[in-house]
């Protein structure tokens, strides 16, 4: 029966799919499974081989960049009257970087906001989902202990009968279907604990959520933080290009420098969770069923995958609730066997087994609306579906973005700081003493790097 489950409700994404079908090689470059398994280093080894890739080749073009600013320094100065002063990069390329970057910057901001929001969505599907069970345990620890305190209640209906001027053998009779009814009782009684007995066997995961929350403050604030950062520098640069100043350049390019390696390693470990992410989004169902343990994976498969689970609490449901209808029987029949003697003596007996009767109905509706709503699987797999769709759906897709806004930035500021050079390459004059022309700002001077 289990094999025929089936999660209702969830598809995987495109997204997914294609992060899953990402390399996924150890350090000797082979081939490693990419069925999802954080517990498996070999495994995440391959699933981080794409930012191992993005941070190789951020590296390279850190590299290029300081031998290109180190050649630009030792080799390449303008001597005067040589004219090389007058080439160099239009400042209208200039602008455009810093709008492609403002475009990275956007996509590193949405991404950012679709993340804390995926991740928000994934705490409150798992407080909802733990609230459920909670509930469904407080009522079935209820129904148990009002199961069981009536056995007290019908031992004094005993003592009742007892001191009546009925028959002997109508007594007789009504101990008899009293003992029934208690034995009745305590089955049900069983039955009702053991299916508490199952809920607790539930891992109780709200316990993550506070840490996830920290978690995602922490990467909030410091991705917050580099995007700010990285728009501190376009201010630098727009001032540079306005003021012509070769103390701002010389603060912007150190900056994009330390910008470049804070956006290749974001960037890296954005698509190293993304991999991640696609790979547990392609099978949640599978991690799930395998990461459990065996003593609460009925009910945890039946809670999370639902469609045509068997229900592991239907067999104690069953027995308590026929043995409930069983003392309800008995205690009918001893009602219809005490009026049936019609002796005034009984009238106290009688008042007791109105008040035993009632509550064992009302104890009965309560069992059936306990089965149909809090322990059955449609509120919890809602959960369930609530959490991989906020997983896989806008925590993936801010992950990509803001991937995507690490890759712009990092590519863009690459190219910015060497136009960056060129344009001050443009802007100086060749004049004797290797000052500015009357375009410039005659109190900043050339120095041998610019």
């Amino acid at each position: 029966m289990a094999a025929a489950c089936g999660a209702i409700g969830y598809t995987v994404s495109s997204l997914a799919q294609e992060l899953h079908k990402f390399p996924h090689r150890n350090r000797n470059l082979k081939t490693v499974s990419n069925e999802f398994d954080p517990t498996d280093f070999t495994y995440l080894e391959g699933a981080f081989f794409s930012a191992g890739l993005f941070l190789l080749i951020g590296a390279i073009l850190m590299l290029f960049i300081m031998v290109y600013l180190c050649a630009r320094a030792c080799c390449c100065t303008s001597k005067p009257g040589s004219g090389e002063g007058k080439q160099g990069c239009n400042p209208i390329f200039m602008i455009g970087c810093i709008v492609v970057c403002g475009g990275g910057l956007v996509l590193g901001y949405y991404g950012n906001e679709f993340t804390r929001t995926g991740i928000m969505g994934v705490s409150d599907a798992i407080n909802s989902a733990n609230s459920t069970v909670l509930s469904a345990t407080s009522r079935v620890n209820e129904i148990t202990a009002n199961i069981t305190g009536t056995g007290p209640t019908l031992e004094m209906l005993r003592g009742q009968i007892m001191n009546t001027t009925l028959p002997p053998a109508v007594k007789t009779d009504a101990n008899r279907q009293i003992s029934e009814a208690i034995n009745q009782l305590d089955t049900a009684s069983d039955s009702t604990a053991l299916i508490s007995s199952s809920l607790d066997s539930v891992p109780n995961v709200a316990q993550y959520t506070d840490s996830i929350s920290k978690y995602d403050d922490i990467r909030w604030k410091s991705t917050i933080g580099a995007l700010c950062y990285v728009l501190l520098i376009l201010l630098i640069a727009f001032l540079c290009i306005i003021c012509r100043s070769v103390g701002f350049l010389q603060l912007n390019v150190f900056l994009t420098l330390i910008a470049l390696l804070v956006m290749w390693l974001y960037g890296g470990i954005f698509i190293g969770v993304g991999v991640l992410t696609g790979d547990f989004c392609v099978d949640p169902n599978g991690y799930v069923e395998s990461a459990i343990s065996n003593s609460s994976r009925e009910q945890i498969r039946y809670f999370t995958l639902c469609g045509n689970c068997s229900n592991p609490f239907q067999s104690d449901f069953d027995n308590g609730r026929a043995n409930l209808m069983m003392t309800q029987e008995e205690l009918a029949n001893l009602t219809a066997d005490i009026r049936s003697a019609e002796d005034n003596s009984t009238e106290d007996a009688l008042n007791t087994l109105g008040i035993v009767s009632a509550s064992l109905r009302g104890v009965d509706t309560v069992l059936i609306n306990l089965y149909s709503q809090d322990i059955n699987c449609t509120n919890l797999n809602t959960d369930y579906n609530d959490l991989l769709t906020s997983a896989c759906g806008k925590t993936l897709d801010g992950a990509t973005f803001t991937f995507a806004g690490c890759f712009v930035l990092g590519v863009t500021l690459t190219v910015f700081i060497i136009a960056m050079q060129l344009y001050w390459t443009r802007l100086r004059d060749d004049d004797s003493d290797g000052g500015f022309s009357s375009n410039s700002y005659p109190m900043f001077k050339r120095n041998k790097t610019y």
